[in-house]
């Protein structure tokens, strides 16, 4: 589904066959999770293939890097190029583009290896929660707390209780979970930010302790310029029950409605709601140009 045997990745600074490429069973990201990546996705335009916001993306990597004490010497504009580099290689024009930072050979329980190495590669991948309305339920695995790590990047580690979350939704009959934070309030989806609308206007949970997303905060500044009002402010369990609409928001998943939670409909047909609009919106705009794009041959 990822690669197949023509299929090329990028890894330790050089372009190679995915199926060659081998990580060492002994590296730390394998044993404790220290690791980060990102994602991204390119589209196909009308004026030639697109990565939307790449800097911004690979700038909150960098930092996340940085946070974690794990060595990463490459600059924005070097990723980027790769990852168009990588496009082009496997031949592609919609695509998802994962790097990776893997952490060196260490079994100590410290930071600071500077060993760590890049892997990136890039496949089709429809979007990731599809294309229908969502079945949804609350889930009793809560989102990672900032007191625990940091929570601005994408952490490796940091992923296993989102996986429990959304593993568990799944084997009961739901399409994802919505997780809580220690708290109690509401805090994201596994892999997606959460919106929610009430009387016209987007609530979504502040910053702390959720992922800061890119997607996230496209959405906000796109209901700005479609003069829908947007707080960021904690959301209950109650508020989240009694949403006119919701819908999950990320790169990968993009923008996703949501029909119902715990098995309750949500008030508001998708089609009427605020959350279409923004999905509309988003749609033209990730298949636009706003910057020069790269052209695959």
């Amino acid at each position: 589904m990822y690669y197949s045997d023509k299929s090329v990745a990028f890894f330790d600074g050089a372009f190679l066959r995915a199926k060659d490429i081998a990580i060492s069973p002994f590296a730390q990201t394998l044993h404790y999770g220290l690791g980060v990546f990102e994602g991204l996705k390119a589209y196909h335009t009308q004026h030639g293939v697109r990565i939307f916001k790449p800097k911004e993306h690979f700038a909150r990597m960098k930092a996340t890097a940085e946070a974690l004490q794990m060595n990463f010497d490459y600059s924005l504009e070097e990723l980027e190029l790769i990852a168009y580099q990588l496009l082009e290689y496997n031949k592609l024009k919609n695509a998802y583009i994962r790097p990776l930072l893997v952490a060196g050979d260490h079994m100590a329980l410290i930071t600071g290896n500077n060993t760590a190495k890049l892997f990136m590669a890039a496949w089709k991948w429809p979007r990731y929660l599809g294309d229908k309305l969502l079945k949804v339920c609350i889930s009793s695995y809560a989102r990672i707390s900032p007191k625990a790590m940091p929570v601005m990047g994408k952490i490796s580690g940091a992923y296993v209780p989102n996986i429990m979350a959304s593993t568990h939704a799944k084997k009961h009959g739901f399409d994802e979970a919505i997780m809580l934070d220690e708290n109690g309030y509401v805090a994201q989806a596994p892999g997606a930010n959460i919106f929610i609308e009430k009387e016209g206007m987007l609530l979504t949970p502040p910053l702390g302790y959720i992922m800061p997303g890119i997607t996230r905060a496209t959405v906000i500044e796109l209901a700005r310029q479609l003069k829908i009002e947007v707080r960021e402010r904690t959301i209950t369990v109650e508020e989240l029950l009694q949403a006119d609409a919701a819908m999950f928001t990320g790169t990968a998943t993009e923008i996703a409605g949501i029909a119902t939670i715990n098995e309750q409909p949500l008030k508001l047909p998708y089609a009427k709601s605020q959350c279409a609009r923004i999905a509309e919106a988003y749609d033209e705009l990730v298949h636009s140009v706003h910057e020069p794009a790269y052209t695959i041959i």
